[in-house]
């Protein structure tokens, strides 16, 4: 075990900052000081092999859709350390990609020391902008707050540009779209564990077990004192179990890599979604069958209900790609005839009720023009009939507190009350606390009454 001081190095701003402004979840300490002392107490835990987790702070229930509930763990700030620290360790062999066109292996961030502040202030802008990015983009998988948010845009970037490209190549008439059953959950701890200790030497094995005691007990609400076996954790700060969920995939990934290869295809992956392009509908049948079969062997399954098998030119019209393409540079987020545009094309989509075949019926095209500055320029009866999209129910109940924040500021005053209304009754309906949670931060930073979304998350907890 390294050095106190060499230990706490690994907290560093980057690390604090994934939690700023979210204490609703996490108790944090105040100032540098209080943070060492914590440091040191979490140092100490694991020097006399007193470390145990504690069971999650509290659950996040997330809607999947048809009111299916995604359980999000927060844990307490000790474990997130733990675990944080661990894969930071561990980061040098098992965050990356070792397939090209898969994504989800990078690294957490680097260490740097706290009195850096002239590069601390460039990080800071860098991170609250990809978290922007990430607030714009909407669905993308697995972290609630990213303690590398920059790694999450670029790779996001680069799938859909290859995505696109893909898609574009005259030797592919079919694309599939794939997804895991329960990734997360079905993940196998014995083949995880196996797979990790062959990668790294008898130095690293007090690591390693540290990382899976976490593992096997963090679960006890559910599991009581029986170690886990299967699955971890889908928690708020998801870059951990990003780079683990990463890493077991990577067998399934060179298989496929290689099987698309040897039959003209092309396979794409991020995080749990993957996508194969094949020459003929029935070359990719049976890659979809070698893929279930592959995935078996690690547990694994994918969900036959979210098989999509269609044209290339399909996949182009429901990922719009075309309509991205107007604002896929920063400085055309400014220009208000590109604005226009964009808004143009999904409010033609709209009218034609052509969504029901747009990736999750156009919620990241509403995303991508909310996060437009030049939004609030565009023509008044275009703005009004956009905003009518951002305040339907649908819309509203799974967007996150910025996509709130940024819907209140293009209302008038007297929008304003008409939308938090509007969020109080919603909040009487709807059963997911995430929605309250994300409610309640955006009432916190615009100073409005927050008492009824409390009781409301209260009254859930009893439910």
């Amino acid at each position: 075990m390294e050095s106190l001081d060499n230990f706490k190095k690994y907290f560093n701003e980057d690390f604090w900052r994934a939690f700023r402004n979210k204490q609703i979840f996490v108790d944090l300490p105040k100032t540098n000081k209080e943070k060492d002392v914590v440091i040191a107490q979490i140092y100490k835990s694991i020097i006399d092999k007193t470390y145990y987790p504690s069971t999650p702070r509290l659950y996040i229930n997330r809607n999947k859709g048809h009111n299916v509930t995604r359980i999000v763990p927060v844990f307490h700030l000790k474990d997130y350390c733990i675990y944080y620290y661990c894969i930071k360790i561990l980061e040098r062999k098992i965050a990356y990609n070792r397939i090209p066109n898969t994504f989800g292996g990078w690294t957490l961030g680097g260490l740097i020391r706290k009195s850096e502040d002239d590069e601390m202030i460039k990080r800071k802008e860098d991170f609250d902008r990809n978290e922007n990015f990430l607030a714009e983009v909407g669905g993308i998988s697995v972290t609630e707050f990213s303690f590398n948010p920059q790694a999450w845009s670029i790779a996001y970037g680069d799938l859909n540009s290859k995505l696109y490209a893909s898609a574009k190549e005259k030797k592919f008439n079919y694309v599939t779209e794939l997804d895991i059953a329960n990734y997360y959950d079905s993940v196998r701890l014995d083949i995880l564990e196996e797979r990790i200790r062959e990668a790294f030497n008898v130095k690293y094995t007090d690591i390693i077990s540290l990382l899976f005691h976490f593992l096997n007990y963090w679960n006890r609400k559910v599991n009581g004192y029986n170690k886990q076996t299967v699955g971890i954790p889908q928690d708020a700060m998801g870059d951990c179990s990003r780079i683990l969920a990463n890493f077991y995939l990577q067998p399934y990934d060179k298989f496929l890599f290689d099987l698309c290869e040897k039959h003209h295809g092309k396979y794409l992956r991020y995080a749990d979604d993957q996508f194969i392009f094949a020459e003929s509908e029935k070359t990719l049948s049976l890659l979809i069958f070698k893929a279930s079969e592959k995935l078996n062997c690690l547990g694994l399954s994918i969900n036959q209900n979210k098989v999509r098998i269609s044209q290339v030119n399909e996949l182009i019209h429901s990922r719009s790609f075309k309509a991205f393409d107007l604002l896929k540079n920063r400085d055309d987020k400014k220009n208000k005839n590109k604005v226009e545009k964009f808004v143009d094309h999904y409010l033609k989509i709209l009218d034609a009720k052509g969504l029901d075949n747009i990736k999750d019926k156009g919620t990241p095209l509403l995303n991508k023009a909310l996060f437009c500055p030049a939004l609030a320029k565009i023509d008044i009866a275009k703005k009004t009939k956009i905003l009518g999209c951002y305040l339907d129910d649908g819309y509203l109940e799974n967007i996150k507190s910025r996509n709130f924040e940024k819907i209140y500021r293009l209302l008038s005053k007297k929008e304003r009350l008409k939308f938090i209304n509007k969020l109080d009754k919603l909040s009487k309906k709807l059963v997911h606390n995430a929605f309250h949670y994300e409610v309640l931060y955006f009432y916190s930073r615009y100073k409005i009454k927050t008492e009824q979304i409390k009781n409301r998350i209260r009254k859930l907890e009893s439910i």
